[in-house]
């Protein structure tokens, strides 16, 4: 598990902040945002960023949307997505990139706080906002790959864990990691199709339908 010194949170808030700043003077950002159902509000809740004026160290991330990790003690996680309009893994180009010598941490923490007796874990950070905005409390798994022994305790506490995969055979085998890992429930979801794309065409009622009844 992370343990950040005072000077590297320093400069995750620096980063988060620079990265926010950037966004909202955007506009190409903000359209692909918007495609995917993320206005102002999300973006501005969640601190997403891009990087345009990358920080010491951040220099391959150019270009890339910020997505910070946020605790109640601010950022302590970054993670970069590629918004380049092509196919990554046709280009050799990586959709998603860490920071380099971090341990990996669960996305959209805060939500663990929530009241309610359910969760949902995704594969991925905009999934989880995606069913977080829609009133699943949700966090992400960056890659299953990243899971964190203890991740699965910070999900004890709840009565029913959802894994939210995606409709092809990688969300499958998520799944199953998942029903391993953490005794979660899978959710069937459409060949083809992730959480953000149910809610691109059907809007929330479409994403919670998925665990309804």
């Amino acid at each position: 598990m992370n343990t950040l010194t005072s000077e590297q949170r320093l400069f995750f808030e620096q980063a988060v902040s620079t990265y926010q700043q950037d966004l909202a003077a955007d506009q190409a950002a903000l359209s692909y945002l918007a495609k995917r159902g993320f206005g102002p509000e999300v973006a501005q809740a969640y601190r997403l960023g891009i990087v345009r004026r990358p920080l010491v160290g951040h220099e391959s991330y150019a270009g890339r949307l910020a997505l910070p990790y946020l605790t109640p003690a601010g950022a302590v996680n970054l993670r970069f997505r590629c918004l380049r309009q092509h196919v990554c893994k046709d280009e050799g180009c990586p959709k998603y990139l860490s920071i380099d010598g971090m341990e990996s941490n669960l996305f959209n923490v805060l939500d663990l706080k929530k009241d309610s007796p359910h969760i949902g874990v995704t594969e991925g950070e905009l999934d989880a906002m995606t069913l977080s905005i829609c009133g699943i409390p949700a966090v992400g798994v960056p890659g299953v790959e990243n899971w964190q022994s203890h991740f699965g305790r910070c999900l004890a506490d709840f009565d029913l864990v959802y894994s939210f995969a995606d409709g092809d055979k990688a969300g499958k085998s998520f799944g199953r990691f998942l029903a391993r890992e953490a005794k979660a429930r899978p959710v069937r979801v459409p060949k083809g199709q992730d959480i953000n794309s149910i809610f691109q065409e059907g809007g929330a009622d479409a994403v919670r339908a998925l665990i309804a009844g």
